[in-house]
């Protein structure tokens, strides 16, 4: 016993200044300071070596809806990758500026599906097709979805920049369609870490997004055959993560179920949002990149707009800005 202990202190080293019992105060906390907003929290036992990093996105998901314009399938697709890029960023240095991009190419009526999400929080996305019709399935007697019908068969590539030059990347089969048990598949064959997954979006007859989340439930070195058989358990018996949102389930409070039987205890906490970098600057370059002869047929026409396929936010470039930028070009190959 004494050896596991040792460890298990190995994998969370310092251990006792970095982690925080979840009491009824800390959870209270939590909730006064958050309120409605989209947060993460990552989460360990005490007794054994398990972690789990659960989300809540709600906002952020009706807010990609609102941007893209998306269909309610569409919404329930990107809501899945959005969740699934910010759940994978658990493989990412908390806090600072590296990213991982989720790409899936099936053979559906979606077309590609692509999210990125940052080490702080920030997430971004698109699909191909933002107006897909709805596809419905009957499971367990509920009517849900049929995420798997619109992504169709194909493949989930991911790709992670660590800062560190070339990114690196790694692709799996679509083995359900589903994004969440394709993220287990994941990191089940390119990372070698079994994992539990699960990501829902509840979205509303009149479109909108009323629930959206998702957690991700690991061993780490060194957990115990029973712990393991516990976790997985106590998350096969969970009901739907967009259910227990809407039932009012707080991130922390996920945690506590999916380690029920345990001490849960509090390693870092992450506040989401749906952000993007692109900015006119941005776009100006996609502009410079054009050859003289597409900016002049611009100019004639009296400008342009330059639309971002991440967010969806539009920049208008004058007539003025586009003679400004065509004379930067040709000064610049001269």
């Amino acid at each position: 016993m004494e050896k596991k202990e040792q460890k298990n202190l190995k994998v969370l080293p310092q251990r006792e200044q970095l982690v925080k019992e979840l009491t009824d105060q800390v959870k209270e906390d939590l909730k006064n300071y958050f309120k409605d907003r989209d947060y993460g929290v990552i989460a360990v036992t005490r007794e054994d070596a398990l972690r789990a990093f659960i989300v809540k996105t709600t906002n952020l998901c009706e807010i990609a809806r609102l941007r893209h314009k998306l269909s309610p399938m569409a919404t329930a697709v990107l809501g899945r990758a959005l969740t699934g890029a910010i759940l994978l960023t658990s493989l990412l240095k908390h806090g600072t500026n590296q990213r991982v991009l989720l790409r899936i190419e099936g053979d559906g009526p979606i077309g590609l599906v692509v999210a990125e999400a940052n080490a702080k929080g920030e997430v971004r996305g698109f699909v191909q097709n933002p107006n897909v019709e709805t596809f419905i399935k009957e499971e367990n007697g509920r009517k849900k979805f049929d995420i798997a019908k619109a992504v169709g068969k194909g493949t989930l590539t991911v790709v992670k920049d660590l800062g560190f030059g070339t990114p690196y990347e790694s692709s799996v089969p679509l083995v359900s369609g589903e994004i969440a048990q394709d993220i287990a598949y994941y990191l089940l064959k390119s990372e070698q870490i079994p994992s539990a997954v699960a990501i829902g979006v509840l979205v509303g007859e009149d479109g909108k997004v009323e629930a959206a989340g998702g957690f991700l439930a690991q061993p780490l070195p060194g957990a115990s055959e029973s712990a393991v058989e516990k976790l997985e358990k106590n998350v096969t018996s969970l009901p739907p993560v967009s259910t227990l949102i809407k039932e009012g389930k707080r991130p922390e409070e996920i945690a506590e179920l999916i380690f029920k039987g345990f001490t849960t205890e509090l390693l870092a906490l992450k506040e989401l949002s749906f952000r993007c970098r692109c900015s006119k600057e941005v776009a100006k370059g996609g502009i410079v990149a054009m050859p003289e002869e597409e900016i002049k047929s611009l100019i004639q026409e009296g400008g342009a707009s330059v639309k971002c396929k991440f967010c969806g936010e539009e920049y208008h470039f004058s007539k003025e800005e586009l003679e400004e930028i065509l004379k930067e070009k040709q000064q610049g190959n001269n």
